[in-house]
């Protein structure tokens, strides 16, 4: 997989949002989805506060 926040900030700049649904201590839930309604397309779990950090500053 490549950079978490890369990914997160290409998702973004091409009209899609994102947000966290699951923040535990160790861990944290981001949901994909698309520009046109917010369906979600993808999931993933990450364990770097930067990324949970990244996504609640942009959340949509």
């Amino acid at each position: 997989m490549d950079d978490p926040i890369a990914r997160l900030e290409r998702w973004t700049a091409h009209g899609g949002t994102c947000r966290l649904v699951e923040l535990g201590p160790d861990q944290a839930q981001v949901v994909l989805c698309r520009c046109d309604g917010g369906e979600e397309v993808e999931r993933f779990t990450t364990v770097d506060p930067a990324v949970a950090a990244w996504v609640r500053a942009n959340e949509t």
